[in-house]
């Protein structure tokens, strides 16, 4: 049985956001990145065309430039558009409150700040998923030397659940939210049919309120683990330093649910026979997909827990792929068995695991097999850039007129769908 080590955090702090300017010579919509870390290499040079689009810091893996084992193009980047203003840093520090409404009118509002590790013991932060150690290690070397998160880390709570001694406090903190999103955003725009719009925070009530609403919360970590995991590297590695703070946006998931898909695995250059044989099973009958094997199919009949499913399918990658190397992950069952049958490879087809037993196991401390969960929805990238050292950046008093209101009328990029 897996264990994760419960960490602990300060509720949500101010800081000055890093937020696209004037020079960046295009309004928001066509510079923000999808979120998740599914983006084919096609599909990123259509969304990195425009030479600020955000894209080209966070993936640039993808564009032939960077690579977690290199960060350094990352972090010439972010200074070269923080230099050229491309990225302005706002003159007061706030919280931001970003909201997210699809096409069939889901809303997802969520509240950003900065987590400071260094001040433990008012919130408690509970991972669900493992993570890939060498990953991490990337992670951190490129945050390192970003100085800076680009994206927030996703944490959820469920306000339903207060304490009736903490409902009053849920309840201010949700109100507030309310009063903040009814006024004027400083960003307004769309992306693939989702309208996007953000405001920042930094009244001292409205502060207050919002720090009650979420002290002594058990958050549990819905996206980013990797992230978050790089953050306390760093931070044990350097207590004193600049990266003790993270930034992270905090969901109410009793009021905007997240829901769960399932991360089908693809095995490519690995024959479905063969994948089969290592289960111990017979290979494909002429009924079943050459380039499917759903995982479920080869558990024995009283085993009903999905997960028990992704188990057996890292058994079974363990033994086909002791190296690793040839694993994709792909949140739609089309596009893996498409992807396996382009790589003459086999995809591993999982079920979803609920949500509430997501939360219910990390409040248990239970950790489940990494990429086990595609929680949605997530937040859209380049709103907000936390930056470690705020006071190396300038600023200008009038940046706060520097805003972007787009109009109903603008042109959508096409849609992508991205796992986590």
């Amino acid at each position: 049985m897996r264990t994760g080590i419960r960490s602990t955090a300060a509720p949500l702090r101010p800081f000055r956001a890093l937020r696209y300017g004037p020079a960046a010579g295009g309004p928001p919509h066509g510079l923000l990145s999808p979120p998740g870390d599914g983006v084919t290499a096609d599909r990123a040079a259509a969304l990195a065309a425009h030479p600020h689009a955000f894209l080209r810091l966070v993936r640039p893996d993808l564009l032939g430039r960077d690579t977690g084992e290199h960060p350094d193009g990352t972090a010439r980047l972010l200074r070269e558009w923080t230099a050229r203003e491309v990225l302005r840093q706002d003159a007061d520090p706030g919280l931001y409150v970003v909201e997210q409404r699809t096409g069939d009118a889901r809303v997802q509002r969520g509240l950003i700040g900065a987590l400071d590790l260094a001040h433990p013991g008012s919130a408690e932060v509970r991972p669900h998923e493992e993570v890939d150690p060498h990953r991490v290690r990337a992670q951190a070397r490129r945050r390192r030397a970003a100085g800076a998160d680009l994206e927030p880390v996703l944490l959820c709570f469920d306000g339903s659940e207060a304490a009736p001694a903490a409902a009053p406090s849920v309840e201010a903190g949700a109100a507030c939210l309310d009063r903040v999103t009814a006024g004027p955003p400083l960003v307004e725009t769309r992306a693939d049919g989702c309208r996007i719009r953000l405001w920042r925070v930094d009244d001292p009530v409205r502060l207050a309120a919002l720090d009650a609403y979420l002290a002594g919360r058990p958050l549990c970590i819905a996206d980013g683990h990797h992230r978050w995991a790089a953050a306390e590297e760093q931070y044990r590695t350097d207590p004193t330093g600049p990266g003790r703070t993270l930034l992270a946006m905090v969901v109410d998931v009793g009021r905007h649910p997240l829901t769960s898909s399932a991360i089908h695995r693809v095995l490519t250059g690995v024959p479905a026979a063969e994948l089969l044989a290592a289960a111990g099973e017979p290979s494909p009958l002429p009924s079943r997909s050459e380039h499917a094997v759903d995982v479920r199919g080869l558990l024995p009949d009283r085993v009903r827990d999905p997960l028990a499913a992704y188990r057996l399918a890292e058994q079974l990658i363990a033994r086909v792929r002791p190296d690793g190397r040839g694993v994709e992950f792909e949140t739609r069952r089309d596009r893996a068995v498409a992807r396996a049958a382009a790589t003459s490879g086999t995809a591993l087809i999982l079920p979803p695991v609920a949500f509430s037993a997501v939360r219910e196991r990390a409040a248990r401390g239970l950790l489940m097999p990494r990429k086990t969960t595609s929680l949605a929805p997530k937040p859209w990238s380049g709103l907000v850039v936390h930056r470690h050292h705020p006071e190396s950046t300038s600023h200008h008093p009038e940046e706060q007129a520097c805003d972007w209101r787009e109009s109903e009328s603008i042109t959508t990029a096409p849609s992508t769908t991205r796992p986590s």
